[in-house]
């Protein structure tokens, strides 16, 4: 019996209450903005790797279980940064690349 109803999730393709995780990409993300106080044009990375960022005047991490390094200097050089958890930082904080660690 525990068989077939197990064979009946599996052939349904879902149980209610998780979440599939994508395993072609990161669900991390950071978002980057121009401008300072988080306003202006914005770019986002959300790829495993290295990334150089597009903008500096504010930078918000969005945590969904790879954390992520950031660095000082472009091609993820300089003292490194680790973020762990969702995070906000509306101002130039001098990070110039980002590793997102999967």
């Amino acid at each position: 019996m525990a068989v077939a109803i197990l064979m009946a999730v599996a052939v349904a393709g879902a149980v209610p209450g998780v979440v599939a995780v994508d395993s072609t990409g990161s669900p991390s993300s950071l978002t980057t903005w121009s401008g300072p106080g988080c306003a202006g044009d914005t770019g986002t990375v959300g790829s495993c790797g290295c990334t150089d960022l597009q903008f500096y005047g504010g930078q918000e991490f969005n945590f969904r279980g790879e954390t992520a390094t950031l660095y000082p200097e472009t091609g993820c050089a300089g003292t490194p940064y680790l973020v762990f958890e969702d995070t906000q930082a509306c101002g130039d904080f001098g990070w110039r690349s980002i590793n997102i660690n999967c």
